[in-house]
């Protein structure tokens, strides 16, 4: 049975009159037995303790005797998280060990279970999917890799990617309770105040408005569904993750076979039929927003006790027997089809198109790597002056302008930098101290390439330098 391994009270604590207490105490106490880095075993006084701080964060504090069991009512925060304590103890979500002196307190696993889903049940709401089919994708690509060291890594791929179905189904029913809920209201604040706290902070996709996009967490859906069919096609890989499945799981091949096919089938049947599911939640949200938006928008034009005056002209019309005849309309607009609001068109989706990788052609990248190398023959930098003057002088002492050889690029910008050493920065000081350029008032053209003043490259003596 469903309910065969937990005590039979242990719904009592919760379905009481006191039940917001213990349901904070119990959110509470989640988080201290659910600490890894500590001994699941607690000491009493820990457990009162945090009941304690717990009950500080209420608001209001207020007990009520269902079982009559003749004790006055608690009067301090020590009384009440004793009185918690105790039902809790009852009820069977505690359990009391003593050794000697020492009382320890502890959760059974079954409790601690219901505990944990409960607490997950309270906390569900947005989801980041880009975080979920990434890790999708990156566990498919190791069984892919290693299938006999990591194959059973497909098992808890699979049982992601259900979870992550199940999720979807249950935005989509999230959706369209919410819209029958906020549709049989009547009051304009409670549709927008319900829409925005029901649907937009607890139903709505924390990376919604990245599905539309290139960006999209679902991007990787053609990677993910090649790999798993993969899998199912090449028979000596399946045997390989099924071997990792037996040996693992402690069952035989056979079976583990069946697991894997199982596993590696949710998986396709969870990717296959995303745009499905999404176009689904994608109409239930258009139908709230527009709702909501629609809702907005008439509270903005409407006058403060407007609905009052309307309502009390239909009262004093439903005294006359006969309604009263109007001779005169003066700027009074008649009421028909083209003063209603017109709802805003749904985007619809561009149709499906077939992608083409585009090659780029061989003379482009020989073009561009041209380019580059042109640019980075271009650029000045203290290493290639110095590679110059040292393969121009070699061991002369001094040389002539027109004596300076250029065969390259390269050579051609160092030789017109050298005039400009003394400019060229801090990272110039080493060569202005092995070299020393003397110019003359003398303009010459240097081997038909540049006219500029004449200069001699001096070699400075270590001394010197």
């Amino acid at each position: 049975m469903l309910f065969t391994h937990l005590p039979d009270e242990i719904f009592q604590a919760l379905s009481g009159s006191n039940k917001a207490l213990i349901e904070a105490v119990l959110f509470d106490l989640s988080d201290v037995f659910y600490d890894h880095a500590e001994d699941p075993i607690k000491d009493k006084s820990t457990i009162i303790e945090a009941i304690e701080d717990s009950l500080h964060k209420l608001d209001t504090l207020a007990w009520h005797d269902d079982l009559k069991d003749g004790f006055d009512s608690p009067k301090t925060i020590h009384e009440y998280a004793l009185r918690i304590y105790h039902r809790l103890v009852n009820t069977g979500w505690l359990i009391e060990e003593q050794e000697l002196y020492r009382v320890s307190v502890l959760m059974s696993p079954q409790v601690s279970m219901l505990l944990r889903s409960l607490v997950e049940i309270s906390r569900h709401g947005k989801r980041n999917y880009g975080a979920t089919v990434l890790s999708i994708l990156s566990n498919l690509e190791s069984v892919a890799k290693h299938p006999q060291e990591r194959g059973v890594t497909l098992s808890q791929t699979a049982e992601a990617a259900r979870d992550f179905s199940a999720h979807l189904n249950q935005i989509l029913l999230g959706i369209r309770s919410l819209q029958r809920e906020l549709f049989n209201k009547r009051e304009p604040k409670e549709i927008v105040a319900g829409f925005f706290d029901l649907f937009v902070e607890g139903i709505l996709i924390a990376d919604y408005k990245t599905i539309k996009t290139s960006n999209n967490p679902f991007r990787f859906r053609r990677q993910i569904l090649e790999l798993t069919q993969s899998f199912l096609a090449e028979a000596n890989l399946m045997g390989n993750i099924a071997q990792c499945y037996a040996d693992q799981q402690l069952i035989s091949v056979d079976k583990a076979l069946a697991a894997v096919e199982k596993d590696c089938r949710d998986i396709i049947q969870t990717f296959t039929t995303i745009d499905q599911r999404l176009d689904r939640i994608d109409e239930y949200r258009y139908r709230l927003e527009k709702r909501a938006a629609d809702t907005a928008r008439y509270m903005d034009s409407s006058r403060p006790g407007l609905a009052n005056k309307v309502a009390g002209i239909i009262a004093d019309v439903a005294k006359f027997e006969k309604l009263p005849i109007l001779k005169n309309m003066v700027s009074v607009k008649a009421v028909g089809v083209e003063s209603c609001a017109q709802p805003a068109k749904r985007r619809e989706p561009p149709p499906p198109r077939v992608i083409t990788q585009v090659e780029v052609s061989q003379a482009a990248i020989a073009f561009r790597d041209r380019q580059r190398r042109f640019h980075e023959a271009r650029q000045v930098s203290v290493a290639k002056l110095q590679s110059y003057l040292d393969r121009q002088l070699l061991e002369k002492p001094a040389m002539h302008i027109l004596d300076f050889t250029i065969e390259s690029v390269e050579d051609f910008v160092c030789f017109d930098h050298l005039r400009y050493i003394g400019s060229l920065g801090v990272n110039a000081k080493r060569i202005e101290k092995s070299f020393d350029v003397i110019f003359t008032d003398q303009y010459i053209n240097v081997h038909e390439f540049v006219e500029c003043r004449e200069f001699n490259v001096v070699r400075r003596s270590k001394s010197h330098a």
